[in-house]
């Protein structure tokens, strides 16, 4: 979708004049719109010329506000109708480079259109992605944050968790999982007050429940596939957007902590290791995860990923 089309739908559907947005924005955010008139506005609507990220963040936030919905006008879609709205290239420059968590795998030849994502627990192979991501995440992952192969497969397994696989002409080349808690548990995970191997599914919060969203481990053989298993976790947030209130992780990779800055997660504590190793704890509540540039990006610049 693009800006101007949201711009105008948010507008549309809360019965606002182009008149009366000019003047609630100018109320809302004088520094950023002081000099907004409906001409300018008509222009941003019909795409004549576009407003500054930051301002599209700013609009965002008004309409936020406004509703009281993470992302207003978004709420009714489903996470395929989600998918396919998010762009693919705004998600690539999210995700960045990480070579522990997305390998230099070549993607010449590999079109990102014959790639496809499903529910891990549907694969007859199931057993052998897990030996596969578990040789990964012991490498990665300090042991005080690490989980065990049996709670690995009994979350995999899980209808409230999302543990989804990337598949290529019946070739793997992605997995993602992320676990959704509810709140007195992701809070204690979060503070270092429980570990996640102490984690069972009697704290996972169901899928009309307030819960938080706990990034567990995510690899992928290239970008391609990594942008992919991204647009999934994206439309998973916007379609579950009234039930779920925060995101989180932990984490003592660098890279890792990068791609957690760049969705918009704050710093919220670490943790010292008896062999002296930080492990850190970032958060953000749904909101302000989705009222990003780097979101913004994603879901109001619909345009194609550029094929290698």
């Amino acid at each position: 979708m693009q800006f101007n089309e949201y711009l105008k739908k948010c507008r549309e559907k809360n019965n606002l004049t182009q008149e009366e947005l000019v003047q609630a924005l100018y109320i809302h955010d004088i520094e950023y719109f002081k000099a907004l008139d409906t001409s300018t506005l008509g222009k941003w609507e019909r795409k004549v010329t576009q407003p500054k990220t930051s301002k599209q963040v700013s609009i965002l936030k008004y309409f936020q506000q406004k509703t009281g919905l993470v992302l207003p006008c978004w709420e009714q879609y489903s996470p395929d109708e989600a998918s396919e709205l998010i762009c693919r290239s705004g998600v690539h420059n999210l995700i960045g480079k990480s070579k522990k968590h997305i390998y230099n795998f070549p993607a010449q030849g590999m079109s990102i259109d014959d790639m496809h994502i499903h529910p891990l627990r549907t694969f007859k192979r199931m057993d052998v992605l897990i030996d596969m991501h578990m040789d990964i995440h012991k490498d990665i992952n300090h042991p005080f944050i690490q989980i065990t192969k049996e709670q690995f497969k009994e979350w995999a397994l899980h209808p409230d968790a999302l543990f989804i696989a990337c598949e290529y002409k019946d070739s793997f080349v992605g997995l993602s999982f992320t676990i959704k808690l509810k709140p007195e548990i992701f809070d204690k995970i979060l503070k270092f007050e429980m570990r996640r191997d102490e984690i069972s599914t009697d704290d996972f919060a169901a899928h009309d429940e307030i819960g938080s969203s706990l990034m567990i481990g995510f690899f992928a053989v290239n970008e391609k596939a990594a942008t992919l298993l991204f647009i999934r976790y994206y439309a998973y947030l916007i379609a579950n957007q009234r039930t779920i209130d925060e995101i989180g992780a932990i984490s003592n990779s660098d890279e890792a902590i990068k791609l957690i800055s760049n969705m918009n997660l704050q710093f919220s504590g670490s943790h010292m290791t008896e062999d002296n190793v930080k492990i850190r704890a970032y958060r953000e509540t749904l909101f302000n995860t989705l009222a990003s540039e780097y979101v913004v990006k994603m879901i109001l610049a619909k345009q194609d990923y550029p094929e290698e």
